[in-house]
């Protein structure tokens, strides 16, 4: 079955709070897919997932249409940040040297030259750093971290993290007992912690000292497979995707309409409702995402 955030009932309510006909039973199939039509891109829109614990009462109510009853997993791929803007692979390694008469050599004296090839070999110096400090590749006690910001929030599990290392392979520091770290603060002081902020926005932070010194690319450097969703569906969900799912069998007039009844600005109440939806769903929206 397809899957929604509300159920036909949730739907059935919204239309009769707008004055319109409630009865969707002569067709289920056309009402299930604009629920699930609707709760697909307000998921992608907010990067957020919603999931039912065991027991709760909407269950009882999804007769003909999935609940989400679990976190999702997802597979991310990321650059690691700089202090700039850096054009898609220009933080790799050079595959190539100038010739020994070439025109470049007498373009820069030779301090500028020495800077440059010591910025070559020392990549992690463009990584910028969120907490802590990163001096000349010296490594003591104290983190210093870098911080990405993953595609969805409410991150519950790390279940793989690979980074790129000095030969352009990767290690999976979940897998690997070099490395430690997990989900929430508890981790901080780790080689990696998720922080779930306000909003369950969640942030990536690496440990720079925990890399190899001498990176082969900041630039797709990090893959996450994580596992994300926030246990209960807000009320404020259900009605939102009610609303919008109605609206669209309003405008589609596929609900029915009773002999010798009249319904006026159909358009007018179907527009009202996705106003509602989005005063609803306000409070979940973010610039910072």
């Amino acid at each position: 079955m397809p899957t929604g955030y509300c159920t036909l009932e949730d739907v059935r309510r919204a239309l009769r709070k707008a004055q319109l006909p409630g009865d969707i039973s002569q067709d289920q199939t056309i009402a299930v897919d604009a629920i699930a039509a609707e709760t697909e891109p307000l998921e992608k829109e907010l990067k957020q997932h919603w999931y039912a614990p065991t027991g709760a009462s909407i269950l009882d109510e999804a007769t003909v249409i999935d609940i989400p009853t679990a976190p999702k997993t997802r597979d991310d791929e990321h650059d690691l940040p700089t202090h700039g803007g850096l054009v898609h692979g220009a933080s790799e390694r050079d595959r190539y040297r100038h010739r020994q008469n070439s025109d470049a050599l007498l373009e820069a004296d030779p301090r500028t030259d020495r800077q440059r090839r010591e910025l070559r070999r020392d990549p992690k110096r463009e990584i910028r750093i969120a907490i802590g400090e990163y001096l000349d590749g010296h490594r003591d006690d104290r983190p210093a971290y870098t911080r990405i910001t993953l595609d969805r929030r409410d991150v519950e599990a790390v279940n793989e993290l690979h980074v790129i290392g000095e030969d352009g392979s990767y290690t999976d520091w979940v897998a690997s007992s070099d490395y430690d770290g997990g989900v929430g603060t508890t981790h901080r002081g780790e080689d990696y912690w998720v922080r779930i902020n306000n909003g369950g926005v969640s942030e990536l932070y690496l440990d720079v000292h925990a890399m190899d010194d001498d990176l082969a690319s900041l630039s797709n450097a990090v893959y996450v497979d994580l596992d994300y969703g926030h246990e209960g569906i807000p009320r404020a969900i259900r009605r939102a995707v009610a609303l919008r799912a109605g609206a669209e069998l309003a405008e589609e007039a596929v609900i029915e309409i009773p002999q010798n009844a009249t319904v006026y600005n159909i358009e007018t109440k179907a527009e009202t409702m996705r106003e509602k939806a989005d005063d609803l769903l306000a409070e979940y929206r973010r610039e910072d995402m």
